[in-house]
């Protein structure tokens, strides 16, 4: 069995590999990945548990690492240099009861720009159609004191400005825009709003993130 340490390095030197057909060849072959009719860039590591890629792009320096299993459907679009992360702690003993759901699913025609972070100590998943534009955002699905149901959840047709702050726990419905610079720290389960602030609050009904018009 190859251990952990040989697991990142052959990861590693999968992605730098010199073709799309060479790099998704040798994770399908070696890492048992299911990858369709997807471009996977240049220094993209991918090491995780299970891997369902489904005709999407992944630009160049992406990593996913950690004991996770991530699920990014069809029409996809990723940028460079994004990080998912689910750290390999979680396997350890004492947290054999802590229920960390370990799981990153990106749905239909959805885009994530650059250079963003994500935790997927929890679940993250992101709607159909959303957008997570800009750089620099960060999501986080586990902090201190709690050890399970710290999941993210964007809903559908959404859109997250650059830089914000999803805290553990923290969800928004459909057809929400985040504003630039937002903390979200709550569950908003309403739709069509306008999400802004430190902490975040909803700013705006009926606000639609592509007309920039709301009441």
């Amino acid at each position: 069995m190859i251990n952990l340490e040989s697991k990142i390095k052959l990861g590693w030197l999968i992605g730098i590999m010199p073709s799309n057909y060479l790099r998704i060849l040798f994770y399908r072959k070696i890492f048992g990945y299911k990858i369709h009719k997807s471009f996977i860039g240049w220094n993209t590591t991918i090491v995780v548990e299970n891997a369902d890629i489904e005709e999407c792009k992944i630009g160049r320096g992406n990593y996913f690492l950690g004991p996770m299993d991530i699920s990014i459907k069809k029409g996809t679009n990723i940028g460079s240099k994004n990080t998912f992360e689910c750290g390999w702690w979680t396997q350890l003993e004492k947290y054999r009861t802590a229920k960390f759901n370990r799981s990153l699913k990106i749905g239909e025609d959805t885009l994530i720009t650059s250079r963003h972070h994500f935790d997927v100590t929890g679940s993250f998943i992101l709607g159909n159609g959303s957008c997570i534009a800009g750089s620099g955002s960060q999501f986080w699905t586990h902090g201190a004191g709690g050890h399970h149901k710290l999941n993210i959840i964007i809903g559908e047709n959404c859109y997250i400005g650059s830089a914000v702050r999803f805290a553990p726990g923290s969800s928004i419905g459909n057809n929400s825009t985040v504003g630039l610079g937002s903390i979200v720290t709550n569950v908003f389960t309403n739709e069509n709003v306008l999400i802004a602030g430190h902490p975040a609050r909803v700013m705006k009904d009926d606000y639609d993130w592509k007309t920039r018009k709301g009441s």
